[in-house]
């Protein structure tokens, strides 16, 4: 049960990231490669784990945030 809350707080938390950020990690959950997800967006690898990085972040303090309100 609380797997599934979490689950749901971690898709309703990526619901409020911006389309490139969510992109992002939508590949990684997927298992997408730094390489793949780079080919995908159409950046270089290296700028595809910099955003991908930046976006877990995000993603982090969205659910931080959300987490300790409840």
């Amino acid at each position: 049960m609380e797997d599934e809350q979490n689950l749901k707080l971690m898709y309703e938390c990526i619901q409020k990231l911006n389309p490139i950020d969510k992109a992002l990690i939508f590949y990684y959950l997927e298992d997408f490669s730094g390489k793949e997800i780079a080919e995908q967006m159409g950046i270089s690898e290296g700028n595809a784990r910099v955003k991908l990085n930046r976006a877990k972040d995000k993603l982090k303090e969205l659910i931080n945030k959300r987490a300790s309100r409840d």
